[in-house]
């Protein structure tokens, strides 16, 4: 019989790179947490904290999100320091294509984990985080029954409409029509019947490469504007919207976004994005909950805080909740010698 414990006491030679990550979900969407490994950021503000990392580290992006560590639908924030004095944290959200802007999910889950890993001290009956991400500040809370947590939710930077009852041509599916909203991340949002489908399992490839090409023909027509942030305009995600399985939902919907990534949660920039357009087109009222499904039956609660002049834009402050776990915790290593070190998709 070998010896067991030589397997769990090894240390990887002094020339490899050792990250840690804890490991989590909301809605069935992962989210890998980095707490160590990467080099400290010389950026003063997180857009330029995340310039640096896309510029100079990011193989450490592939590493940790692609295959083998990984696989294309897998998700990352790395926690660094905040912008603002006011602030508890700063968040870079990390894809199988690139950074986010914003993430609903992961605000979702590092509030869990702050607070239950006692880096936030808990406040009975309500605890705030306070996070920095590149679409701005996110006021996270938890509601907190008996020192535990019962509830998360956050609200979100102020999410507006760009376009609504648009049509579009695209290769292979005709004519499409979608409303283009904003809601930490820009999101074209179509009614899937148009494809003749339905948001089932059985056409989730479907889904995906309908998703893709839409993509392709809004960005490569439309600009995405956002009237404070230019950082902002790019066309993130296509959100495909379904009648809900349940009676008490709104509806069901599924995104798609950077290359092809299927969210399996509701998507909370999504959901945000969302309200803004039920709420401009009246079929939502202030404080009034929207409930939305995931292709895996988990739900999002996004409601209308309250509506505010952005510029030029109408725009409503979002607040969305929902529910997230923690599944475990991680060492990676990275063997300098391995051909397959910063990682690879097969797609």
């Amino acid at each position: 019989m070998i010896e067991l414990n030589k397997l769990k006491g090894f240390a990887p030679p002094s020339n490899w790179i050792k990250i840690q990550t804890i490991e989590a979900h909301t809605g069935g969407e992962p989210l890998r947490v980095i707490v160590s490994g990467y080099p400290k950021l010389k950026g003063d503000s997180i857009l330029s904290k995340r310039d640096e990392i896309a510029q100079k580290y990011d193989f450490l992006r592939t590493t940790l999100m692609w295959e083998p560590r990984g696989h294309k639908d897998m998700y990352g924030a790395l926690i660094v320091e905040p912008e603002k004095s006011s602030s508890d944290v700063g968040i870079i959200f990390m894809h199988n294509n690139g950074y986010s802007t914003g993430c609903g999910h992961a605000i979702i889950v590092l509030t869990k984990i702050f607070i239950d890993y006692n880096v936030i001290p808990i406040k009975d009956p309500i605890t705030e985080v306070v996070m920095d991400v590149p679409s701005g500040k996110i006021n996270a809370f938890a509601k907190i029954t008996d020192k535990q947590i019962d509830k998360i939710f956050f609200n979100n930077v102020p999410s507006f409409v760009q376009e609504l009852d648009v049509i579009i041509e695209v290769p292979s599916f005709g004519q499409i029509k979608y409303d283009l909203a904003y809601g930490g991340a820009f999101y074209a949002v179509i009614d899937i019947d148009q494809l003749g489908i339905s948001l089932d399992k059985k056409y989730l490839d479907d889904i995906v490469i309908a998703g893709k090409k839409i993509k392709k023909a809004i960005s490569k027509n439309v600009n995405c504007v956002h009237p404070i942030e230019p950082e902002m305009n790019d066309l993130y995600g296509i959100i495909f919207v379904d009648q809900a399985d349940r009676s008490y939902c709104h509806s069901k919907n599924i995104c798609i976004f950077a290359d092809g990534e299927l969210d399996r949660s509701p998507t909370g920039t999504g959901v945000s994005a969302r309200a803004a357009i039920e709420f401009l087109k009246g079929n939502l009222g202030k404080n009034e909950p929207m409930l939305i499904e995931s292709i895996t039956g988990s739900i999002f609660s996004v409601s209308v805080e309250k509506s505010i002049n952005l510029v030029d834009k109408k725009a409503i402050v979002p607040q969305v909740s929902g529910q997230a776990w923690v599944t475990g915790s991680s060492t990676f290593w990275i063997d300098p010698n391995d051909p397959l070190k910063n990682g690879f998709l097969l797609k």
